[in-house]
């Protein structure tokens, strides 16, 4: 099967990514599981960040990975896809939750900039890729991160950091 992928260029979904990099078995990860592992994975690279969970975009960002990776289309538009979802979902208007999303994360990125602390790999993984970002290349590099190997590999050193 892997062959057969390789040869039509189909590559496995975020979803089915996410899966098999936090050794959830696909039969018995239930919705929930799926659900809070996610939502916690996004909760620690907000919280080194330096995201509050008070500010208005923090549960859209988290939200938004959560979708991104549940999603199956191979395009996915931020603008068309993710936002009303979002919006229905906080019974909010598209572009109340885009302002929200791109005020919390401009917040970050000042204060991720012009703080001197410790070097952090997540906050080195956006900075160092993302000038001047606008939402979609974050959430991308969000959802990159949420599902990579070493994201996964490192979470507990990340999650005894928060």
């Amino acid at each position: 099967m892997e062959n057969l992928q390789n040869y039509f260029n189909i590559n496995p979904s975020f979803k089915e990514n996410y899966i098999k990099n936090n050794n959830l078995l696909d039969d018995n990860v239930s919705a929930e599981k799926l659900y809070d592992s996610i939502y916690s994975d996004a909760g620690i690279i907000m919280s080194r960040l330096c995201i509050p969970p008070s500010k208005c975009g923090y549960m859209y960002w988290k939200d938004a990975v959560f979708v991104y990776i549940l999603m199956e289309k191979t395009r996915i538009s931020i603008c068309n896809d993710i936002y009303p979802i979002l919006a229905k979902k906080h019974n909010k208007t598209a572009m109340s939750v885009e302002r929200a999303m791109r005020l919390c994360f401009e917040n970050a990125l000042y204060y991720a900039n012009n703080n001197d602390r410790d070097p952090d790999f997540v906050c080195d993984y956006f900075k160092d890729s993302l000038k001047y970002p606008r939402n979609s290349e974050i959430l991308a590099k969000m959802v990159e991160l949420v599902v990579s190997k070493s994201f996964q590999k490192n979470k507990v050193k990340f999650f005894s950091l928060v």
